[in-house]
């Protein structure tokens, strides 16, 4: 049982215009079954009544922070881990809900288990009325993160809970803007054990303001320099191509490429890892594979089951015969 007294944990929340949700969210930390935590809440500029909502609260916990202008998201997160006085740093966003263990059950793991600097968990997405939609899963254990994480980002941002030295050591990154997460959790995530824990800790509100197309392209920009930053680690060089064809496989609604070249990259990630063994050579096969039947899924090729049996990533100790059914019959 995890000594409470010992472990102060902050919550960090940045708020900017939320005033729709802040309320929930302020009461779903202040509810927590975990007592010894300050509760770190900066509003970053809001000009609605986002301000007014947390000042009616008068917890000892909290401490407030109140921008008088907006600084963006990395600034505010930067301002609270330089703030932040816990052992142990997790992240709250202003429209979600934590379940009452979260701080409980995630400060137990990284407490016994001490090589472990960062821990996220499953979620449940809700929308805007607070509707359960559907459930949010990430692989649990290092290895496996690890893998995954080099295609897409392994952790859900408002679950995390990190080694408040660790995630303080690399911080968010300007240069990185609207996948600052990404790039930060890969960071930790190649230099420590880290995990995802096998409960859903969170109620993660998915709601109606879309990005805009301007930050959209400085988030595939950082999106690009993260997978730049993954690849680096098997590649001596990587060059502008194989950004984009991996990229396509984390946002395959942007950019289209040949078979050929979606197979050529992808086995050069497999034969590359054979040489330098960064990552679970098993675990990286399975998941190439997976991407390359997901790729030939949604391609107009009629000889698909032949492609994917024929490639070098394809193995029977990865057969999935739901997958080759699903070719047979597209």
């Amino acid at each position: 049982m995890i000594d409470e007294q010992n472990n102060l944990i902050t919550v960090l929340m940045p708020v900017f215009n939320s005033e729709l949700f802040v309320k929930e969210a302020i009461e779903s930390i202040l509810n927590q079954s975990y007592k010894n935590f300050e509760f770190l809440i900066i509003n970053d500029g809001s000009t609605d009544q986002s301000h007014a909502i947390i000042s009616s609260f008068l917890d000892s916990r909290i401490k407030y922070v109140n921008n008088k202008v907006n600084k963006g998201i990395v600034n505010t997160l930067n301002e609270g881990l330089v703030l932040s006085k816990g052992k142990y740093i997790a992240r709250m966003d202003a429209d979600d809900i934590a379940m009452p263990d979260r701080l409980t059950k995630q400060a137990a793991f990284l407490t016994a288990n001490p090589t472990y600097k960062l821990c996220g968990s499953m979620a449940i997405a809700i929308d805007a009325t607070g509707k359960e939609t559907n459930n949010l899963n990430r692989p649990q254990h290092s290895a496996k993160i690890k893998v995954f994480n080099l295609f897409r980002n392994a952790f859900i941002h408002p679950t995390i809970m990190a080694d408040a030295e660790t995630i303080k050591k690399f911080a968010y990154n300007e240069n990185f803007k609207y996948a600052e997460d990404y790039f930060l959790f890969s960071q930790i995530t190649m230099s420590y054990p880290v995990a995802n824990l096998h409960e859903r800790l969170l109620q993660y509100r998915i709601h109606g303001e879309s990005i805009t197309s301007k930050k959209k392209a400085e988030m595939v920009q950082s999106e690009l320099k993260t997978i730049a930053y993954l690849l680096s680690f098997l590649f001596d060089k990587v060059d502008q191509q194989s950004l984009l064809v991996h990229h396509s496989i984390l946002r395959p609604e942007d950019a289209a490429f040949s078979e050929h070249e979606i197979e050529h990259h992808l086995v050069n990630i497999l034969r590359a890892n054979r040489k330098k063994q960064v990552f679970n050579q098993r675990l990286l096969s399975k998941q190439l594979q997976k991407d390359w039947y997901n790729y030939l899924l949604k391609s107009n090729n009629k000889s698909s089951l032949g492609k994917f049996i024929g490639s070098d990533l394809f193995t029977f100790s990865n057969l999935n015969l739901k997958q080759v059914i699903k070719l047979l019959l597209k």
